[in-house]
């Protein structure tokens, strides 16, 4: 089972991200450029595939990618995307590819490349023959890597944060009306632009920026069991989509648990400091009851005092009171 590169992408009108499948990435030493090709399981016809070319800019151990700035910029990625394309084409087949001039180019490592999300709207799409996805794949994953081309620009991407992963419909409600696709490995889409690619083997079709482009022999139609094999691929590719978006979804409803508990947690911290305020109010209520309580038993104890005095004092007058009846009597 073949484990795919994968890389995080955001659309306009859509809240979510989007996966996006790494196809290749290449440099150009000619236009000390790299750039990078990738696919979102969009199919443009029966048995055809979108798939979208960016610049890969490189500053400081860091990647950001972003459009292609230049008609002969895209020209000559498109050059080697046809390269690319008939190398993958001729791979496991003994048809070699035709003798034409061709770009130098080396396939980049992307060994723990990390990139922030970016728009497939600002990239250039293409489409090219479902069958030469995976062939693609394979061929930039099996062929030798050399490190990215230092730019020596200044870059300031436009990163849009995002924390959430889905994978990408295969089948959106509604779709680009894309060229009817003609016998060749690739057909780019007059969207977006600058070169024009060609339309048969013998003319090439009259767009602005017109680049002739030399014939192509079409490979041959692969073997049954090679066409099997791209069909478990394709399958691979569909089910790594769909477990991507289950993750996604577990994710998300993992931090949404997480937000609900936090939240819980800041309520019984607030119940729980107003239960410790109540308890000091009510300390403060028992020491002054204590206080008054002591402050009664102090009086009642000389209450008790003034009573037995008061009671002495009666004794003693009881006793006068009777001396002085016994003098008055003894008198008369």
């Amino acid at each position: 089972m073949m484990l795919l590169r994968t890389l995080v992408l955001e659309r306009d009108n859509e809240e979510a991200p989007v996966n996006g499948a790494l196809l290749c990435g290449f440099a150009v030493a000619q236009t000390a450029s790299n750039f990078l090709v990738y696919s979102l399981d969009e199919e443009a016809e029966p048995g055809h595939s979108r798939v979208y070319i960016a610049v890969l800019r490189k500053k400081l151990e860091r990647y950001f990618l972003s459009g292609v700035d230049s008609k002969e910029d895209l020209q000559v990625a498109m050059q080697v995307f046809k390269q690319i394309l008939m190398l993958a084409a001729a791979s496991g087949s003994r048809t070699s590819p035709m003798a034409e001039p061709q770009v130098p180019f080396h396939f980049i490592d992307l060994k723990g490349c990390r990139l922030p999300p970016a728009r497939p709207e600002d990239h250039h799409s293409v489409i090219i023959k479902k069958a030469l996805v995976m062939k693609v794949i394979t061929l930039g994953m099996s062929a030798p890597a050399l490190p990215a081309i230092e730019s020596n620009t200044v870059i300031v991407p436009s990163i849009r944060f995002s924390s959430q992963m889905v994978a990408p419909p295969r089948n959106t409600s509604h779709p680009k009306i894309a060229p009817p696709p003609v016998d060749e490995d690739y057909v780019e889409e007059p969207v977006r632009s600058f070169v024009a690619i060609p339309e048969s083997q013998v003319e090439a079709s009259t767009v602005p920026f017109q680049v002739e482009q030399p014939e192509i022999e079409l490979p041959k139609e692969p073997a049954p069991l090679e066409q099997e094999s791209l069909l478990e691929m394709d399958s691979t590719l569909s089910n790594l989509a769909k477990v991507a978006q289950e993750l996604t979804q577990k994710r998300r409803a993992v931090l949404e648990k997480e937000e609900m508990l936090e939240q819980w947690q800041a309520r019984l911290q607030q119940q729980q400091n107003q239960l410790d305020e109540k308890h000091r109010e009510l300390e403060q209520l028992h020491t002054q009851l204590q206080d008054q309580q002591s402050e009664v038993s102090q009086k009642a104890e000389k209450l008790a005092m003034m009573m037995s005095q008061l009671s002495g004092m009666r004794q003693h007058l009881q006793g006068t009171l009777l001396g002085l009846n016994q003098v008055l009597d003894g008198q008369g």
